[in-house]
């Protein structure tokens, strides 16, 4: 099968658990720049024993979701890495075949468990925290990732690994893309920024579109102006960036103008996943050639989609045509304006 899509980074089985019966406080820190932060906490108390309210299991992983969300609206996707032998193994492939993902290049092992997080959801807000153990999404190899499979690629999207031999084997499928006349996507985490900055660096600035939120654009850019952060990334000579804020909206930028967008008002029930389903968007407005203000607002609505339902990958659209008719009837407010 030939690929639009290709992508690596994590693919892993997410436990959610609803609870309240934990603490919560909040305590004030400077950041590098000397600036004050505040920090919000949970804890649990300890030697207790603590009740939960509820618990789902739903396949997840950056890099998963955007293979999975891109082939719902018609992209040929495939999804490159390992994963164990096991029954998170088995519910994560499920979903992505069940969503028409290619699993030829996936590979199956013994020496470590497929990838697992545990969410917890509190009363307090939708945002989560989470316990993320990378398991087999870690043995990547550059030796993994097959010359063949890339030829007529048309994007590939990276995503969370921090291992050497897994940032090699993401340079060498960007090498393998550009080779192929494709377009590379980024969506890094604060892991490989905070663990990995060398790689982080190199890999970004191999990258054609970059998406992140702001904390992971501060610290990549050690900036605290969202336009400083933006010049920052043009510079490296990334060609689109988009900083998300969570409630605040998202700034995206081609380095000749930039959108401001608001959010889609409705409920908010689980940001898990929202920034891969954003960066979906991205990507297929960004292979349609679509202006920046159409694309802004079909990233906007898949991340809205993402939110209005527990867990990732549900409740979204199914088609292109499908999301387009979403944005036609639901407005949201945009600010246009130029680099100067």
């Amino acid at each position: 099968m030939v690929s639009d899509l290709i992508t690596i980074g994590s693919c892993t089985l997410d436990c959610m658990i609803s609870i309240n019966d934990i603490l919560r406080f909040e305590m004030f820190d400077r950041n590098k720049n000397g600036q004050e932060i505040k920090k919000k906490y949970t804890a649990i108390e300890y030697s207790r024993k603590l009740n939960i309210d509820g618990v789902t299991f739903v396949p997840g992983g950056s890099a998963a979701n955007i293979a999975a969300d891109c082939s719902m609206l018609g992209l040929k996707s495939a999804y490159v890495g390992l994963l164990g032998n096991d029954f998170a193994a088995s519910i994560c492939l499920e979903d992505l075949k069940s969503r028409g993902v290619d699993l030829s290049e996936v590979i199956q092992t013994n020496q470590d468990k497929t990838a697992f997080s545990v969410i917890l959801r509190t009363e307090w807000g939708k945002d989560r925290s989470i316990l993320a153990y990378k398991g087999a999404n870690n043995l990547l190899q550059p030796s993994d990732v097959k010359d063949e499979l890339f030829r007529g690629i048309k994007a590939f999207a990276w995503t969370s690994l921090t291992t050497e031999n897994g940032c090699k084997a993401i340079d060498k499928a960007i090498t393998l893309t550009k080779q192929a006349g494709g377009s590379v996507f980024a969506a890094p985490s604060m892991s490989i920024i905070k663990h990995n900055p060398q790689w982080a660096k190199t890999l970004l600035g191999k990258s054609d579109v970059v998406s992140l939120n702001k904390e992971e654009a501060q610290e990549f850019t050690d900036k605290t102006e969202t336009i400083q952060m933006i010049q920052k990334f043009l510079k490296l000579g990334v060609k689109l960036i988009s900083i998300t804020d969570g409630p605040n909206g998202s700034i995206i930028s081609d380095g000749k103008q930039i959108v401001n967008s608001a959010v889609f008002k409705g409920d908010v029930k689980d940001t898990t996943g929202a920034g891969d389903a954003f960066l979906s968007g991205l990507l297929v407005s960004y292979l349609n050639k679509f202006p920046l203000e159409k694309t802004s607002k079909l990233a906007t609505a898949m991340s809205f989609l993402e939110c209005r339902e527990i867990g990732v990958r549900v409740g979204m659209p199914t088609s292109l045509k499908e999301l387009e008719q979403f944005v036609q009837e639901n407005a949201i407010k945009q600010v246009m304006s130029k680099i100067i």
